[in-house]
């Protein structure tokens, strides 16, 4: 599954580009407090008894105010032995001056606590930070971590292991281990000693007198950075000999993961410098029937029956999310989730207000904010939903109340509470709960994009789904047209500037072809699809246009609940209510209109409206998850070595001993 969705990784940078650009054109939060990781350096020092003695300094940049640090040592059980983890200094690093903090119990600033946790130990440091950087240092001994094999000694050791509940990835990620080098011999990178780093892909490993280094720009919540060594068995001279030889599968196992990352590295190399090259000089002409001809080949099916301009009502009684998956060929957008809200408000399953709430200032102090606030209602208007449709809203309410709200027993604030006593979340809460905690975050969302797909694929619109060759061999035969018509330049004495100008318009035409593809099955809609997505069009048409037209306007709250509801799946709510707020002003003030709440900009009072606040804080929840390694990042680092002579990281990995702590952070 990991290769095939990497095989279509280049197919959405488009994408990509145009929600990093929605992203940056969004209001931003702006959160009272926050602790970034700026600079993390860790020396490992590896003895013959397969202990690691570690010095690790954390460089934190606070933004508010933290009284301290939390700090988990790794230790538990590694391959049928137990690691067992000492702390012997704990230091603040200023200016380059070191100052060694002392144990206590009280939470005296400068002082540190310990406690066994069993899997880790959580070291609390007690060091008053506010809007400044500070460089934490610890020393720990780890015990038995190496393995002496029969035929090699093996260090496999996570220095930044997985945790997903850390708030925002390590960046500038700088680790080394000595090894115990006997006198007189020398390390020789692939031969003795072969070294592999594991973790994002951006990172490189390389080797410095008796050890080797690590380095990685960032390392997200959800990724690890590891270390993996072999060298000579006899270097652990204090540890007990394991019969079992380890060496062919160790390399092995690193080709493999080293073919994995190399593979991903070309492709990103492939587009990072081939893409650009055909944006600019291939044209529009080729790149217009390429996008055509893919756009066609994905809406096959019979021709439409319904041919009239216009549609004046909504074609079915599918959820909305799954017409607007219909309309955009199988794909989901953050509207449908504000139109699914929407609709459940209309249906009297949700109600949206706006309120005033306290929030934490400086020094203290307390200030008023104005927010809006969905609450759930005891008693929502039964009748009128099928059994998909009901799956859909069920898992918009637990997204919304179970996961941004109080799911998996969080307790991140006192859920607000309405008159009627229903639980109430804040729209500020859907960017902090991202923030905060991402993963839960994705998994709400992803189980109501999940229900919508489900709803879609049971609904039957696609017919079959079938493989096209039409674009690979047009690829082929653009490869082949840039070939000769390098050659028939040169024998025509076409000026090199030129004959390069043409190669690259040709060569880069077919590489778009290719990477825009994919291989994507086609599709092939039923009849009834088609007459909808007809009618699904002209509604979006009529919606844009239905003040100019020559006819009388619907007056019915309860068609234009639905029709609003449409308007913000087909994206073009906006128009709509532009129109609206001047032709009909008496409907706007109906209080039977609910769903016009979720676009009033007047009632927002300067709030960025319902509709559009929903779905901002999925991205940033990716985010949290992964560290972001740009195309150009991939395409520039370094290959991986399947032997073990330094270079970038590869990809698979994980096994390596992590104990059970996490990462730490504030408090």
């Amino acid at each position: 599954m990991a290769r095939r969705s990497e095989v279509r990784s280049a197919r959405r940078l488009l994408l990509a580009a145009l929600a990093l650009a929605f992203l940056l054109a969004a209001p931003q939060v702006a959160w009272a407090r926050s602790l970034g990781m700026t600079r993390a350096d860790i020396a490992a020092f590896l003895g013959t008894d397969g202990s690691l003695t570690v010095v690790e300094q954390r460089t934190y940049q606070s933004k508010g105010s933290y009284s301290g640090i939390l700090w988990d040592v790794q230790q538990g059980s590694y391959q049928g032995r137990e690691v067992r983890a000492s702390v012997a200094e704990v230091s603040v690093v200023t200016d380059g001056q070191r100052t060694a903090l002392q144990e206590g119990h009280e939470g005296a600033p400068g002082t540190y606590e310990l406690a066994d946790k069993g899997d880790h130990i959580q070291l609390k440091v007690f060091w008053p930070m506010e809007d400044e950087s500070v460089t934490f240092e610890v020393a720990y001994v780890l015990g038995s971590v190496a393995t002496r094999w029969a035929d090699v000694g093996e260090l496999y050791w996570q220095y930044v292991p997985a945790d997903e509940q850390a708030q925002g990835e390590w960046l500038n990620v700088s680790c080394s281990v000595s090894l115990p080098v006997p006198e007189g011999v020398a390390v020789q990178p692939g031969e003795n000693v072969r070294a592999w780093g594991h973790g994002p892909i951006d990172g490189e490993v390389s080797f410095e007198g008796n050890g080797v280094r690590l380095f990685s720009p960032g390392v997200g919540s959800a990724e690890f950075l590891e270390v993996r060594v072999a060298f000579p068995a006899e270097w652990l001279a204090d540890v007990p000999v394991t019969d079992e030889a380890r060496l062919d599968a160790i390399l092995a196992e690193e080709d493999q993961w080293a073919r994995e990352a190399n593979s991903r590295r070309w492709k990103a190399r492939l587009v990072a410098y081939g893409y650009p090259a055909f944006m600019c000089l291939a044209g529009i002409g080729s790149a217009l029937f390429v996008y055509r001809h893919n756009k066609r080949r994905r809406q096959m099916g019979p021709a439409p029956r319904f041919s009239e301009t216009y549609y004046r009502d909504v074609p079915t009684d599918d959820h909305p999310a799954v017409l607007g998956m219909l309309f955009r060929a199988g794909q989901m957008h953050a509207a449908d989730l504000s139109a699914t809200l929407m609709r459940l408000a209309d249906r009297g399953a949700i109600a949206l207000d706006a309120v005033n709430t306290e929030k934490a200032g400086k020094h203290g102090t307390t200030k008023s904010v104005r927010e809006w606030q969905l609450t759930r209602c005891a008693a929502p208007r039964a009748g009128g939903v099928d059994a998909r449709s009901k799956r859909i809203d069920d898992a918009a309410l637990s997204f919304v109340f179970d996961a941004v709200g109080t799911g998996q027993g969080r307790t991140h604030k006192e859920l607000l509470a309405s008159p009627s006593g229903g639980p109430s979340v804040l729209m500020s809460d859907f960017a902090e709960v991202a923030e905060k905690w991402p993963m839960s975050y994705q998994k709400g969302y992803d189980g109501w994009v999940d229900a919508v797909q489900a709803a879609y694929d049971e609904r039957g619109f696609v017919a079959k789904n079938s493989d096209d060759l039409v674009s690979a061999i047009m690829g082929l035969g653009s490869f082949a047209l840039a070939v000769i018509f390098a050659v028939a330049g040169m024998f025509m004495g076409v000026p090199n500037f030129l004959l390069c100008v043409g190669f690259i318009v040709w060569f880069g035409a077919g590489i778009y072809i290719v990477l825009s593809d994919n291989n994507a099955p086609s599709v092939t809609y039923t009849q009834e699809a088609m007459d909808i997505r007809a009618k699904l069009a002209a509604l979006k048409r009529w919606l844009e246009e239905f003040t100019n037209l020559e006819e009388a306007i619907p007056t019915s709250v309860v068609l234009w609940n639905r029709l609003l509801v449409m308007a913000t799946v087909l994206g073009v709510a906006d128009k709509v209510v532009a129109q609206l707020k001047v032709h009909m002003p008496e409907l706007l003030a109906d209080p039977g209109f609910r769903v016009y709440r979720w676009h009033d900009t007047d009632l927002a009072d300067g709030l960025a409206t319902p509709a559009a606040s929903i779905g901002r804080a999925v991205s940033e929840a990716s985010r949290e998850l992964h560290h972001d390694v740009s195309t150009g990042s991939a395409a520039s680092s370094r290959s991986s070595s399947s032997r073990g002579s330094g270079g970038g990281f590869s990809s698979g990995g994980g096994g390596g001993f992590s104990g059970g702590g996490g990462r730490g952070g504030g408090f």
